[in-house]
């Protein structure tokens, strides 16, 4: 008998729907058939391709407010917000599709004495067979991330959904198929984790895996890809700083901060996670932010006037509430919020976190907490931002442009936001990490290149003198 899956209502713990998990075979088969169907997808003219993803694309936006209200039941996300991703997520794939058609090779010039007769050139072509693995926090928008660069340039590709809210993903996957997609082109499996690593991630069919997700995860994408030499695109964790200079304008500060902090409640890969505030003006921003926080309006996440619900599930506001604690041994002191119910974390601000703390390094809190780390110098501050493993993005605020561009050039990330926050992104940048928070970049202006290879053809004799 086949194993199910409930997936629940954070919020109530109602069971939405049972869902069955595919087995090793079924996962196999998926493979197969994913291989078998590639060649052709590939010699498909571009064009073709790109019409069928448009109407997928066009189609996703048509049901946003279906998506929205699910992603409102099965994640707790705002519905609002999840029918924005349903707007959002389209106009991305659409770059990446336009991008695609204008995605030229090149001709190469010979430098040496007998290959200067000969024409040399590049074209891109497939990788073959992808997965991609979504993770449980912007569903459409990564599904979208990962399938339609891999589409249009020719793979096919088996989408793997997050245990904790896998309708959305299995839905978008209906869509793509309703819209013309072939059901070889782009699949859907929910599946146990071991399952997936020995017939999804070892398989040798598999020709790249990309994955948005854990840092821990990412590691074992490479040792599980290793053995068949797979391409990894891996986007994964961050634990990104906000430093927020001397000179910096209060009220910008301490909007910056509420919205780098609480969209989707805190549960976003790029959101500033360690706030490094001049001990300055250290408490006005704290005051500041009690005054947001306060009057934000709590509640259903199917309540378009709800700004906060609760997290993706029990056990993840669980783990924040640990972290909150430890933070607190650590010497932090909760001067707003602190408290959980069930799935449900109150928006919490911990004031005079020391720089040695967990916190203040490599823990990485995913939901709506505040970590206030006071600095006194330009070199501290960025010496803290620094100490952690992590290389996502990061925020610099200052009324001196110079100087935050200075601080900018030294933080090791592999972006910065100057008079902002780290969740900034567009769609055009190449995004992803350095260090510990990933491999490769995802965006308009790369991922394009991250699923193809360059095929290099050269004819000899070309040219005669």
């Amino acid at each position: 008998m086949k194993k199910m899956l409930d997936v629940k209502n954070p919020a109530t713990g109602e069971v939405i729907e049972s869902i069955a998990l595919d087995t090793a075979e079924e996962l196999e088969q998926k493979v197969e058939t994913a291989w078998a169907a590639q060649p052709e997808w590939e010699k498909k003219h571009i064009n073709e391709r790109a019409g069928i993803l448009f109407d997928f694309l066009n189609n996703i936006e048509a049901h946003k407010h279906e998506i929205g209200e699910l992603l409102a039941k099965e994640m707790a996300k705002p519905v609002n917000s999840g029918t924005g991703e349903c707007v959002d997520a389209p106009e991305i794939g659409r770059g990446y599709v336009e991008r695609a058609k204008h995605l030229y090779g090149e001709v190469l010039t010979g430098t040496t004495a007998d290959r200067e007769l000969d024409l040399v050139f590049t074209r891109r072509e497939a990788l073959g067979v992808v997965v991609g693995i979504i993770p449980f926090n912007y569903p459409v928008e990564m599904t979208i991330q990962k399938s339609i660069p891999a589409m249009i340039m020719g793979n096919t590709i088996i989408v793997k959904a997050p245990s904790s809210n896998p309708l959305t993903v299995r839905r978008l996957v209906e869509l793509a198929h309703e819209s013309g997609v072939p059901e070889g082109v782009m699949q859907f499996t929910a599946c146990e984790r071991t399952l997936c690593t020995e017939h999804l991630l070892k398989n040798p069919k598999v020709a790249a895996i990309g994955l948005t997700g854990s840092t821990e995860a990412g590691i074992d994408m490479i040792k599980n890809g290793a053995d068949t030499v797979k391409r990894v695109f891996l986007e994964l964790g961050g634990n990104d700083p906000f430093i927020i200079c001397e000179d910096a304008d209060i009220e910008t500060a301490v909007q910056s901060a509420l919205e780098g902090r609480l969209y989707n409640n805190g549960q976003v890969c790029c959101a500033t996670k360690r706030f490094l505030v001049h001990k300055n003006i250290k408490d006005a921003v704290v005051d500041g932010l009690k005054k947001k926080l306060a009057a934000l309006r709590h509640g259903s996440a199917l309540d378009p006037q709800s700004q906060i619900t609760c997290l993706v599930t029990e056990e993840a506001a669980v783990k924040v509430e640990a972290q909150i604690k430890k933070t607190v041994e650590q010497g932090g002191k909760i001067v707003y919020g602190g408290t959980r119910e069930g799935a449900y974390i109150c928006p919490t601000i911990i004031d005079d976190v020391p720089a040695d703390a967990d916190v203040a390094k490599d823990m990485e809190i995913f939901g709506p907490v505040y970590p206030i780390i006071p600095f006194e110098t330009e070199e501290e501050a960025i010496a803290i931002a620094n100490q952690t493993k992590y290389g996502l993005s990061s925020g610099v605020l200052s009324s001196d442009t110079i100087k935050a561009f200075n601080i900018a050039d030294q933080l090791q990330a592999s972006a910065v936001v100057v008079n902002g926050q780290s969740t900034y992104r567009s769609n055009e940048q190449p995004f992803g990490g350095c260090k510990a928070s990933g491999i490769g970049y995802e965006g308009v202006a790369s991922s394009l290149e991250e699923y193809s290879r360059i095929k290099t053809y050269i004819l000899k004799g070309a040219f005669v003198k």
